[in-house]
Parts: structure tokens; sequence; C-alpha cells
């Protein structure tokens, strides 16, 4: 069985972020700046480009910030994905909010399974419900710690969050990639 260890997802996520740290600085300002302004709704494309963006140099290709908008070749799946896990995690906020830090990894998991290939953002979901639950100590323990990584940037006037909420995001993809199998396959063509 699968599960997700903190130390590799920081460590890859360190190892990414620094080759290239302007481009995952900017690349996570455009996901935030287009998921606010369409209320969250363009959220999973982006992060479905992004995720690819990160898989592609991981593999050692040369990637440029437009490769985030890739997500949008998959639009219908990466935004059923990302909403009906979105909504999920939010259902288990409501509900005396331990539900919701239990399932915290449902997002980046659904999403990651879209961008390596599920076309169908329903399947991608219940896919990652599946690795989720059977992994819920591992996926929950190192979605905390991604968040709070994420987090720890805006306790100096926000500026750190330049740092931190990339390796945040970068670490999602290597939890999700280390809960679904970490085979690499291949993408689509740019």
């Amino acid at each position: 069985m699968a599960s997700a260890n903190v130390g590799d997802c920081l460590s890859g996520a360190w190892g990414i972020f620094k080759n290239n740290a302007i481009t995952h600085v900017v690349c996570t300002l455009l996901v935030m700046v287009v998921a606010s302004i369409s209320a969250g709704l363009l959220a999973g494309p982006m992060v479905v480009g992004y995720m690819r963006m990160i898989e592609r140099e991981a593999r050692g290709e040369a990637v440029q910030i437009g490769d985030i908008f890739r997500g949008f070749d998959d639009f219908v799946p990466a935004f059923v994905a990302g909403l009906i896990s979105s909504l999920v995690v939010s259902l288990g906020f409501m509900l005396c909010f331990i539900p919701g830090l239990l399932v915290m990894a449902l997002p980046p998991v659904a999403l990651f399974l879209v961008a390596r290939g599920e076309r169908d953002g329903v399947a991608a979901f219940n896919q990652a419900w599946s690795i989720v639950t059977k992994n819920l100590g591992s996926a929950f323990f190192c979605s905390l710690v991604l968040g709070i990584v994420g987090s720890l940037g805006f306790l100096l006037c926000g500026v750190g969050a330049l740092l931190t909420l990339p390796l945040s995001t970068i670490g999602s993809y290597y939890m999700a990639r280390q809960l679904v199998g970490d085979e690499p396959v291949a993408l689509p063509p740019l």
C-alpha cells in the first residue's frame, strides 16, 4: 500500500523549487490570481497544468510559465474533479472541522490523477477518495504539514509566502505522486 512521506515531499519540493524559483513563484501567484478572480472555479485546471509542469521538470524537461495553462486542455475533468473534491473537503470542515482535516488530500490527489491522464472528473474523485481513505494517516499528516509550511510564510508580513506557497504546492504534487504510485507516465505533448 502506498503512503506519503513528509520528508520526501518537502525534499522533492525543495529540489524542484531551488532550480527554478522565479518560475514557481510566478506560477503559484498566477494560480492564486486566476482561482480568486474566478471564485475558485478555474483552480482545478490551473492546478492540473501546474502539476503537469512539475512532472515535466521532475523528469528534467524544460518548462516555462505558460505551461500552467495546459490544464485547460482537460478543462471539464479538471473542473469536475477539483469542484467535487473541494466541496467534500469543505463539507468535512463544516462537520466539526476534523473530517475536513482528514480528507484535505483529496483535491491534490484528484487533480493529480487528471494531470496524469484521467479523462473523467468523477472517476478521478472516486479514485482519489479510495486512495486517500486507504492511506488516511499518512495523507492527513502530509497534507497538514504542507498546509502549515504554506501558511508559515504569512507570518513575515506575507513576504515569506513567496517561498512557502510554491513549496507547499510542489510538495502536494509529491504527496499525490507517492499516494497514487511513483511510476512516471507519458504526458500529452506540448
